[in-house]
């Protein structure tokens, strides 16, 4: 009897097959959320805010090319997101500047930043005490 090799989940955005073959995404990294902006900000080619366990990547495709900005979880500082009527922004200040989305349909911001705070979770090692306890302080009830 042949084994047969069971795939993983089969990728079938053309965006992410196509990041894993130029190697910005790693084969074993889990794509925790997705999203595009709206065809009314970005008429052409509109954007992808792509958030995997790893990082957070911005795609744009231009007119004989594509922007491609990758930021690991270790270079952010604060993320905000604003939430207009019909679209919203998502920001991030890191070590190398502000990096920004907008046009993102209205609830893709905050869907991503709650995505980029599981990934951050993901990654922190596990403690059993919240706090750190010295050696010989017992504790004492009042």
């Amino acid at each position: 009897m042949e084994k047969k090799e069971v795939p993983k989940e089969e990728i079938k955005d053309p965006i992410i097959k196509k990041l894993i073959k130029k190697g910005v995404i790693a084969k074993d990294e889990k794509v925790l959320f997705t999203a595009r902006q709206k065809r009314l900000y970005k008429l052409i080619w509109p954007g992808w805010i792509i958030v995997t366990d790893v990082q957070v990547i911005f795609y744009t495709i231009t007119w004989f090319g594509y922007n491609l900005d990758a930021y690991g979880y270790d270079f952010f500082h604060n993320i905000s997101v604003r939430k207009w009527i019909f679209s919203s922004k998502i920001s991030f200040i890191s070590r190398l500047g502000v990096a920004k989305m907008r046009g993102l349909p209205k609830e893709a911001a905050s869907e991503a930043m709650q995505a980029i705070g599981k990934g951050m979770r993901a990654r922190l090692p596990i403690q059993e005490e919240p706090f750190l306890r010295e050696k010989g302080v017992t504790k004492t009830s009042a």
